[in-house]
């Protein structure tokens, strides 16, 4: 029964990452709207991950799950708040100046980087069979992308940060919500990631948001889907681990191409 009940959580975990991976790429493209209409990757990033905040907030409340987490514990997802502002705001800040494909191929260097990572501090035991299925479908994202010919070395290097940022983030994760509820820190992380975005959006007195109705509804949507996706996100990695989410998240650049 153990055994069974290991492989339905496997297999839940699975299905979440993948569906996670989706709405990521659900919730870009919606971003990209709102670029398109008025607002900055700034003002967006504001906006999604406060609504993921509030959204946590919300869960937590109504479930009546505990806010509180250990001092160790907090102070660690607190300093994730921190690597969550960054890697969001490289990423996005990346499309301003290089194309999306060539933007998301480089951020997609960070399964690859998990993979090392997690086998150089002892978290995960890498196998030939998951080296080869990271390296194809690095190589097999670079084939399917439509890549463009402006490689702006600011850009990429955004982006290629960000990838290096996202995987430091996976794997303290990876650690910390080994049996423990990862929806506390995740409230924690998006607060802090929040707060650090209003702190900028009051330095630079800007906040530009889109102008139409469209616009508008992408810029929500965007929080929305960014909501489930940082959630769902951690859940999943509790059940799977890092190495394996990496590996079927890479669902979310194919979403993009079909979005």
């Amino acid at each position: 029964m153990s055994s069974e009940n290991s492989s339905s959580s496997s297999l839940f975990g699975i299905v979440l990452i993948i569906f996670v991976a989706i709405s990521f790429a659900t919730g870009s493209t919606l971003a990209k709207i709102a670029f398109d209409d008025g607002a900055t990757p700034l003002s967006v990033l504001t906006g999604r991950t406060a609504m993921a905040a509030i959204s946590v907030f919300v869960i937590l409340k109504v479930w009546g799950i505990p806010m509180v987490l250990p001092i160790r514990v907090r102070w660690t997802a607190i300093g994730m708040g921190v690597l969550v502002a960054v890697y969001s705001y490289g990423l996005l800040g990346s499309l301003v100046h290089i194309p999306v494909a060539l933007a998301v191929l480089t951020f997609y260097l960070y399964p690859i980087l998990t993979s090392v990572g997690s086998w150089a501090i002892g978290q995960e035991s890498i196998t030939p069979r998951i080296v080869v299925c990271l390296i194809t479908a690095f190589i097999g994202l670079g084939l399917a992308l439509d890549i463009g010919g402006n490689f702006n070395s600011l850009g990429i290097s955004m982006a290629a940060g960000a990838a290096v940022v996202f995987t430091i983030l996976l794997l303290i994760t990876n650690k910390l919500v080994a049996g423990q509820d990862s929806r506390p820190i995740s409230l924690h992380m998006m607060s802090v990631a929040t707060l650090l975005y209003v702190v900028v959006d009051l330095h630079t007195q800007a906040m530009p948001l889109p102008t139409s109705l469209v616009g508008i509804a992408a810029y929500i949507g965007s929080g929305v889907f960014f909501a489930f996706s940082i959630i769902g996100l951690f859940i999943g990695m509790a059940r799977i681990g890092a190495v394996r989410t990496t590996l079927f998240m890479n669902f979310e650049p194919v979403s993009s191409i079909v979005l």
